[in-house]
């Protein structure tokens, strides 16, 4: 599995890309993801520990000092639509970000999306 997973999501505590974006008065962090990503636990587990690390990264000293710019995105890119569960899981991934200072970005073939809940619980996933 652990190979499956670095094919998927590359090395797990390293960040993809890293940028400052100027004319947002931005720095962004994006994930990318190759292949499906599927709803294996392990799969799962690992694509939230490498958010964990993004977000972990944006408060330290370092980041704060190489990217002073107030807005800060986490962009997560998949290259295929990943299952269900995955798009139920960043759900809650969008108060993770914010209570850490940063705003959710997902992506899914270069086309931004939202991901709603309705009052019963299901997941929507609808194209900006």
């Amino acid at each position: 599995m652990d190979n499956k997973i670095s094919e998927h999501l590359g090395d797990l505590k390293l960040i993809d890309f890293m940028y400052a974006n100027e004319e947002r008065n931005e720095a962004r962090l994006v994930l990318v993801t190759v292949g499906y990503i599927d709803d294996s636990k392990e799969m799962q587990n690992a694509l939230f520990d490498k958010m964990e690390g993004y977000l972990s990264h944006i408060q330290s000293e370092e980041f704060k000092r190489d990217y002073p710019q107030p807005n800060v995105v986490i962009e997560v890119d998949f290259d295929e639509t990943p299952s269900q569960i995955t798009f139920a899981n960043l759900y809650a991934c969008y108060g993770w970000c914010e209570s850490c200072g940063a705003k959710l970005c997902v992506y899914v073939e270069e086309k931004p999306l939202t991901i709603t809940k309705d009052e019963i619980g299901n997941y929507h996933v609808h194209f900006d």
